[in-house]
């Protein structure tokens, strides 16, 4: 074997070693270990945003996801506005998570598609989001997401106050259902609220909470119709479940 040859090899060998110490090296000691996830959203949990954040076999490096991140983005996760990182040091990263404000969700030929505030349509899924209130029995029109709601409806126009309402007195409706005459219906846990078709239901919805506490234990449908300034009248009576 010539000098020349043995020369060569033993450059590639120490081309290869060198290789070699470097993975060691980055395996060793820069290991993504710690991910501390900060949002102020109820929708994914931090461990259901680590799953979806950090779903790349590379993912298990800090610099590695710092740089997938950077060239080709992280994955877009439904009704998240926006998903952003920082990276602590060598081991560690921060997650922070930008929920969309969600309104309320529609069933349409299957799927369910949420809207925020504004009635523009957020995402879509196959299966009936958490936390989020259904709206049944309007006709909501052709559905695109990302852009608002083109109902034919004026109910619709009134349920997006109805939505503010509810939030605003963390009242947690699953659903809220118009019958063809505009009549509203809220289902909230195992109780039915009848509110009848107004103008607004700032003084229902007001009221609501403190008319729900005085009945105590059991499912029971409470017929707000007929309430006004003059008449807080309420009836309930008790639902066989």
């Amino acid at each position: 074997m010539s000098d020349k040859v043995l020369v060569k090899r033993m450059i590639v060998y120490g081309i290869v070693i060198v290789f070699l110490l470097m993975v060691v090296f980055f395996i060793a000691f820069f290991q993504l270990e710690n991910v501390e996830v900060i949002s102020e959203g109820e929708y994914y949990s931090d461990s259901e945003i680590k799953d979806r954040v950090l779903n790349h076999v590379t993912d298990s490096f800090t610099y590695l996801f710092a740089l997938r991140a950077e060239t080709s983005g992280l994955d877009e996760i439904p009704f998240v506005e926006k998903v952003d990182y920082e990276v602590v040091d060598k081991n560690s990263i921060r997650i922070y998570v930008y929920e969309r404000q969600i309104a309320g969700s529609v069933l349409v030929m299957g799927k369910y598609f949420c809207f925020d505030r504004e009635g523009v349509v957020t995402d879509s899924t196959d299966t009936r989001p958490e936390g989020v209130v259904l709206v049944t029995g309007i006709d909501v029109g052709n559905i695109v997401i990302g852009q608002k709601i083109d109902s034919s409806s004026d109910i619709f126009k009134g349920l997006m106050g109805l939505v503010s309402l509810l939030n605003k007195n963390n009242i947690d409706a699953s659903e809220i259902s118009y019958d063809f005459r505009g009549n509203v219906t809220l289902f909230i846990g195992d109780d039915e609220v009848l509110l009848g078709e107004k103008d607004n239901y700032d003084l229902e919805i007001n009221n609501l909470s403190s008319i729900m506490k005085t009945m105590g234990e059991g499912a029971f449908r409470f017929d707000l119709r007929y309430m006004d300034s003059e008449n807080m009248s309420v009836t309930a009576k008790p639902i066989d479940k």
